[in-house]
């Protein structure tokens, strides 16, 4: 069933799961009401709904999907409940408009891809209950100033945090926390001439921690919270 001239749309209450791809390309959507009766938002579910400024998950949702929002260029906000556990990757790959994201409590992983590109994101807030964080989770978050990982990070993937150019200040809390090695993970923009990634803000982290390590490694401004 075409889309094309749908701008608003209400899920019928009993409805349990939004289906892979269920308003994909809907390019005029302006709106969707999903009841609380929805525990899954499938993969690609809403992606390409380039029109679509606001939406509000509700606390029967327990998995964000696969690119589920992925290129929703207009999305200002969202609000994602303390009942996801799971934001898959892609989930929100160029949401430019997207300002501000707090990742609830429950979530463990951050997929890969998750922010790419959201080149208005400012802040993130992420929680403990967080352990991993996927392959350039970050990248190109042009607006981002600061984000705390906390201690119960054991993984910064590849290039999760390439290319923010606004980022001033990264703190690691775990002294342990596996940080993917290369120039690029942490990095404000590709340095064209020497073919290295320069970041030019501060890495926080603890005495002999791997953020330490990472940072004296690629000649990063490292401060200590000891």
């Amino acid at each position: 069933v075409s889309c094309k001239n749908v701008e608003s749309i209400v899920i019928t209450d009993g409805i349990t799961s939004i289906g892979d791809l269920a308003f994909c390309d809907c390019e005029s959507l302006k709106s969707v009401t999903i009841p609380d009766s929805v525990t899954n938002i499938g993969d690609s579910a809403f992606q390409g709904c380039k029109n679509l400024t606001s939406i509000v998950v509700p606390d029967s949702v327990t998995n964000i999907g696969k690119s589920a929002f992925h290129e929703c260029t207009s999305l200002k906000s969202i609000i994602i409940p303390n009942s996801v556990t799971s934001i898959g990757d892609n989930a929100f790959y160029d949401c430019e408009s997207l300002e501000s994201v707090t990742i609830p409590d429950g979530v463990t992983s951050i997929g890969d891809s998750a922010f790419d590109s959201c080149t208005s994101l400012e802040t993130v807030t992420i929680p403990k209950s967080v352990t991993s964080i996927g392959d350039s989770a970050f990248e190109c978050c042009k607006k981002l100033t600061s984000i705390v990982i906390p201690d119960s990070v054991t993984i910064i993937d590849e290039y999760a945090f390439e290319s923010c150019e606004s980022l001033k200040s990264i703190t690691i809390l775990n002294p342990n926390c596996e940080i993917f090695d290369s120039d690029e993970t942490i990095s404000n923009l590709h340095g064209y001439d020497n073919d290295k990634f320069v970041y030019n803000g501060v890495i926080c982290g603890y005495k002999n921690s791997t953020a330490q390590e990472y940072a004296e490694k690629y000649n990063r401004k490292f401060v200590s919270l000891n």
